[in-house]
């Protein structure tokens, strides 16, 4: 067995270093969603404001001024 044997993807495959937010070709955006990991923290993290969300979304006289700001750093 060889390392290359542990990984599930060839090693080889094409990856795009930088995605820019006008990309959205279905092969891009594909390609990104695969290759996303959702970490432990990430899901706790995702649960809670999904939770949050539906919460603010069942009140009428609240569910249309409810925004959403997300932010990190290049590459995150």
């Amino acid at each position: 067995m060889t390392i290359r044997d542990l990984f599930a993807k060839p090693l080889d495959r094409a990856i795009n270093g930088v995605v820019k937010a006008d990309q959205d070709d279905d092969a891009t955006v594909y390609q990104e969603l695969e290759e996303y990991v959702v970490t432990n923290e990430l899901e706790k993290h995702f649960r809670d404001f999904f939770e949050s969300y539906s919460i603010d979304l069942s009140d009428p006289s609240i569910a249309n001024r409810v925004g959403v700001w997300i932010s990190g750093f290049f590459g995150s």
